[in-house]
């Protein structure tokens, strides 16, 4: 039994590490993809644009030739005397240099456009290669699982319960622990956690009906007007650094180095967590983990 829930812990640890990895690699996908998207917008307004400065070109000549008057031997047959002559050259003149601007514009706003275009292409190509990287997280996420779920399997129902019964705090016990949170901030944050305890853990999931570490605490603190990434490692940047006997209702606490866990407290020595499919959304006491604490942050 000490055996086999030894190695159930080093699982759900390098599970959580996984589905952090995932949540990194999820966050950058979609931040690659919307700088995609925002370059091919880029690309096609360029294009646009390369269109009209044509167009405009094309109007231009095809003004000048069509007015007959408007050239050298036309103003010279249609002059009544030399000032009339000179204005026209000068209008001449003017038409040349307007065609001249064009044709820079149209050179200035094509090569705008194939930049554009280059950039668009190369974004989207990263992107589909996250994705790609995305999914084969995804799967070694989903295969890591299953060997915590079959090595959970070996266990007898008594032993299984015991396993849980050693990594939760009974709710019934858990209530009379409840504390206030400083502030009306962080109590939202405490109400919404406290609400999600005996859901579902599923990674990369941020709510309503199940939630993994970072999504749950992330969730909570939307709750008070603090917006978090999906990842714990991220969310240990935000608000102020307090130390474990500081430490508040509404306070994260984060575990493991690199960071790969997060729980929100919600009393002295009561946190709400989400590690692993098999024990859900759970009450724990932080104390029993401060061989692994790696810091705590204060939100408001």
């Amino acid at each position: 039994m000490a055996e086999v829930t030894a190695k159930l812990d080093k699982l759900a640890k390098q599970n959580e590490a996984l589905a952090e990895r995932y949540n990194a690699t999820s966050a950058a996908v979609k931040k690659q993809q919307a700088a995609a998207d925002v370059a091919q917008r880029e690309a096609l307004a360029a294009a646009g644009n390369f269109d009209k400065a044509r167009a405009r070109l094309s109007a231009t000549v095809i003004a000048e030739y069509e007015s007959a008057s408007f050239s050298h031997a036309g103003a010279l047959l249609t002059s009544k005397d030399g000032q009339s002559y000179l204005d026209v050259l000068s209008t001449l003149s003017l038409i040349s240099s307007h065609r001249a601007e064009i044709l820079a514009q149209i050179n200035a706003v094509h090569a705008q456009a194939q930049a554009a275009q280059k950039k668009a292409s190369k974004l989207l190509a990263q992107a589909q290669a996250q994705a790609a990287a995305l999914d084969k997280q995804k799967k070694q996420v989903q295969t890591e699982t299953q060997k915590f779920k079959d090595l959970l399997a070996t266990l007898t129902a008594a032993q299984q319960t015991a396993y849980a019964d050693s990594n939760t705090v009974p709710p019934a016990e858990a209530i009379s622990h409840i504390g206030r949170a400083p502030n009306a901030r962080a109590q939202a944050a405490v109400d919404y956690a406290i609400a999600q305890v005996g859901k579902a853990y599923v990674f990369a999931a941020a709510g309503p009906d199940a939630f993994d570490c970072s999504g749950l605490t992330m969730m909570a603190w939307e709750q008070g007007g603090v917006d978090l990434p999906h990842l714990a490692s991220a969310q240990y940047d935000y608000g102020r650094h307090v130390s474990p006997s500081e430490l508040a209702p509404g306070d994260l606490v984060f575990l493991y180095q690199p960071i790969s866990h997060v729980e929100i407290m919600v009393g002295p020595d009561l946190a709400v967590s989400a590690a692993d499919e098999n024990l859900g959304i759970r009450y724990v006491h932080p104390s029993q983990d401060m061989q692994d604490f790696a810091g705590a942050t204060r939100l408001a």
